[in-house]
């Protein structure tokens, strides 16, 4: 019965894909095979010394930085995390953390990563959402990868407002002293990759990371779904 109520509804309501909007097929969750197949890759793990690593110089001692996509305006990548971050849809994260995972355990400077924190979010934003993309993201790596996804081990103590129509300097500004970690013991001497779902100036996640070494942490990393172009 519960099976036949679940078809009527996908044949009343057909599932649609977050990107393009066109009905979605068997064996597709979320987002179509051409979406998927279409958004633009970058190469930013095959090299060492990458834009993505470049972009923090200056904010913060990132070892590694990827990013899986190049994220362009109006297009149906800028749907998809739209619908990920707004639309409830939070899983977007974790089907896209797990196709970046498939891609990043081939390479070998992934070995050297102990754990995977996400950015978090202030409780009143959280509250207001009901969820953290970025732990759904987070999780899709740690499957894919088999490397422990840390939860709770890092704070936003202090509510920022949106950085959208901020310019760089008043980003970093507005997060100085924005995150504390929660649980110093744990990280102490590991190399975490910091997972967000987009980087545009690199404010938040210069913060976080600033606030993860000088509680111990030994080495950090960053990993985004998409860097925006520029």
């Amino acid at each position: 019965m519960k099976r036949f109520i679940i078809g009527l509804l996908d044949w009343l309501f057909p599932p649609l894909c977050a990107g393009c909007n066109h009905t979605l097929v068997q064996g597709e969750t979320l987002i179509c095979t051409v979406c998927l197949t279409s958004f633009p890759e970058t190469d930013t793990h095959q090299l060492v010394d990458n834009a993505i690593t470049y972009h923090f110089a200056g904010k913060a001692t990132i070892t590694y930085g990827f990013a899986l996509y190049s994220l362009r305006k109006k297009s149906h990548l800028e749907q998809v995390i739209f619908a990920m971050k707004y639309k409830n849809q939070p899983q977007i994260g974790e089907i896209l953390g797990q196709r970046y995972g498939n891609i990043l355990h081939q390479i070998s400077i992934i070995q050297s990563i102990d754990a995977i924190v996400a950015i978090p979010l202030h409780p009143k934003r959280f509250k207001e959402r009901g969820y953290n993309q970025s732990d759904f993201f987070a999780q899709g790596l740690s499957a894919s990868l088999n490397i422990p996804f840390y939860r709770s081990c890092i704070a936003r103590i202090r509510y920022t407002p949106s950085q959208t129509t901020k310019n760089k300097v008043e980003r970093m500004s507005n997060l100085q002293g924005a995150f504390q970690v929660t649980d110093p013991n744990l990280l102490t001497g590991k190399h975490l990759l910091l997972v967000d779902d987009i980087l545009t100036t690199g404010a938040t996640l210069s913060a976080c990371t600033n606030a993860l070494l000088a509680a111990g942490v030994a080495k950090v990393s960053v990993a985004t779904i998409a860097v925006v172009e520029a």
